[in-house]
């Protein structure tokens, strides 16, 4: 069977967090899937089970949570939730705590990791300040970016990372309100990883015992397309925050006219904007400064009202609202307006990246408030699932006209069919998924001349991938290390992409001339439940290799170079300088100082 497309989660907040935002509704996403949140108390099958082992029904089954009696995770106990308590009951101390030597380990899927834990009722028998529970998280690949969400009572402290295993203090303040929530800003460092989480008594304290139980957990995207979630945004600590790649820089104003700098904060791990409110609201803005080549691609709402403001586009940004988040929108002289429907999760998706390419955007809503649930950006040469028109035609070209795609009913493409885009992935018409590429269906992706496929992002793909038409190895890139059995032979890659839940992956080409001005062919090998779902197709001009050929003629050398500037100097390692009027081939006497030649692409 086919698993269904469309999810719809129903998500809690905690109002414990130190800001409550403005009480509007928070409708499930219908737009999988930047996060999602399981809490152990309601959710199946924790709710009430008892049970070794419990996978996250509605999170997709992306993580198991398991109960251990020993801290290695070795000898099997039961999980138990009693009330809003995730415990281990394996016949010593409480059954509904993580005490003792008991262990719990969660199992991440590779598209996903971990963004925040909720703890209740942890601590241990000490008293005062001296009441602290040490927790102990082993297993991340690299530093998660711990921080803590600030309550009324400071209750996780003292947080250090080192070697793979996260730790910090708990405080447990004697009978108050004990929950507190633990934010992970880098997800791919749990990624496909099996953590264990132990505890024990804090030698900052002054317990001889210590306990935890857990009440929920958030997972995010690890590998998907270039994003800001809110998690990684530190919570009043800086009016600005720059992403690994550089691409984008957002920054907080208490003016709207974006010259007074304010600190940029977070509510939960579920939207950001200026510290206090943790939106965009009254006279604060948000600035989006984005690099050459990069624009906005999708902008989340949550928690919304009002009139949201987005000025600084050269021209309309082609706002697409699969959601129907917005009751209005219109564009006029650099400034798109959208009056905002309500509370819920809406992800916004702009089809011409080009509009805000090296451009710095705007972002107020003096009207009520706007709750950015995340920033999603692209470079230019990317075609991503809204650029589809739904149903139209069997064939799409991007504006810049470097890219053609074609659908086919069959496989090789004879038979056109329409291209299908639901959300933010597309497929071809027909077959057993419109919304995929399956069965004997084919996606033709015809490149002009010099330009290469650079990255393919997925959703609910499953079985063999296949990619004909390269002209030698494209060299595959992972970096979720989902992919098997990588195949390259006679023009043809290949590979088992077993990934049928909502987070999209992220794979790369290293090698852009194997496919630049080619038509390569998009397909599965057809068998079974096969399905291959885009969300992206990145492309870029591919660079000529730089050659330089030097043949002997009499008193005189010939270099011939097929592309760029040749430079020359008398020292190998440095010195150089363009040759200025010279083109390929070109004759140079045999004169003088040796010299040394190079092209500059």
């Amino acid at each position: 069977m086919k698993i269904a497309k469309q999810t719809t989660k129903t998500h809690q907040r905690l109002l414990t967090a130190a800001t409550l935002l403005l009480a509007l509704a928070w409708a499930g996403s219908a737009d999988a899937y930047t996060d999602g949140r399981v809490t152990f108390a309601s959710d199946a099958p924790f709710a009430g089970g008892y049970a070794h082992s419990m996978s996250a029904d509605t999170a997709e089954d992306l993580f198991t949570v398991a109960g251990w009696a020993n801290a290695n995770a070795t000898t099997a106990a039961n999980l138990w939730n009693w009330w809003i308590l995730l415990g281990v009951d394996s016949g010593v101390g409480n059954g509904a705590l993580i005490d003792g030597t008991e262990s719990v380990t969660i199992q991440l899927d590779k598209s996903v990791g971990t963004a925040m834990l909720f703890f209740t009722y942890t601590g241990a028998n000490g008293s005062g300040s001296g009441n602290l529970a040490r927790i102990s998280i082993s297993g991340f690949s690299a530093d998660p970016g711990a921080s803590c969400v600030p309550t009324s009572v400071q209750r996780i402290t003292a947080i250090t990372y080192s070697s793979g295993v996260l730790s910090f203090d708990y405080l447990d303040d004697g009978g108050g309100s004990d929950t507190g929530q633990l934010i992970l800003a880098n997800p791919a460092a749990s990624a496909g990883s099996n953590l264990i989480l132990t505890v024990a008594a804090s030698t900052n304290g002054n317990a001889t015992a210590a306990f935890a139980a857990l009440r929920g957990m958030n997972i995010q995207e690890a590998h998907a397309g270039p994003q800001v979630q809110p998690s990684y945004i530190g919570n009043n600590v800086s009016s600005s925050y720059t992403t690994t790649d550089g691409k984008l820089t957002i920054r907080g104003f208490s003016d709207l006219n974006a010259t007074t700098p304010a600190n940029l904060g977070r509510y939960l791990d579920e939207c950001f904007g200026i510290a206090g409110p943790s939106t965009v609201s009254g006279n604060a803005s948000v600035s989006l400064q984005f690099a050459n080549g990069f624009g906005l691609a999708r902008l989340d709402s949550r928690y919304s009202g009002g009139t949201l403001s987005i000025s600084g586009f050269l021209s309309d940004p082609g706002l697409v609202d699969p959601s129907a988040g917005a009751t209005s929108s219109s564009y006029a002289s650099g400034t798109l307006t959208v009056s905002i429907a309500d509370g819920g999760v809406h992800p916004l998706y702009f089809m011409n990246r080009a509009a805000s390419a090296g451009q710095t955007l705007l972002i107020t809503d003096t009207s009520g408030q706007f709750g950015i649930g995340g920033v999603g950006y692209a470079s230019t040469q990317t075609i991503i699932g809204p650029d589809i028109p739904n149903e139209v035609s069997p064939t799409y070209t991007t504006p810049d006209g470097l890219i053609t795609l074609n659908g086919y009913a069959d496989t090789p493409g004879t038979i056109p069919a329409n291209l299908h885009e639901n959300y933010n992935w597309f497929g071809i018409s027909g077959g057993a998924n419109s919304q995929s590429i399956d069965g004997g269906e084919s996606l033709s992706v015809q490149f002009t001349n010099g330009v290469g496929l650079a990255g393919l992002g997925t959703k609910y793909t499953y079985g063999q991938v296949i990619i004909s038409g390269f002209v030698s190895d494209p060299g595959l890139y992972d970096p979720s290390g989902t992919a098997t059995a990588v195949s390259y032979s006679s023009g043809t890659l290949s590979y088992t992409f077993n990934t049928p839940h909502s987070p999209e992956l992220v794979v790369s080409f290293t090698n852009l001339m194997a496919s630049a001005g080619q038509t390569l062919s998009l397909h599965t090998d057809g068998t079974g439940n096969s399905q291959l779902t885009l969300t992206r197709i990145n492309y870029a001009t591919a660079s000529v290799p730089a050659t330089v050929s030097i043949v002997n003629s009499g008193n005189n050398i010939i270099l011939s170079w097929p592309s760029g500037t040749l430079q020359e100097s008398t020292n190998v390692s440095g010195g150089y300088h363009d040759l200025s009027g010279v083109s390929s081939p070109y004759t140079n006497a045999i004169t003088g100082r040796q010299k040394f030649f190079r092209v500059k692409l």
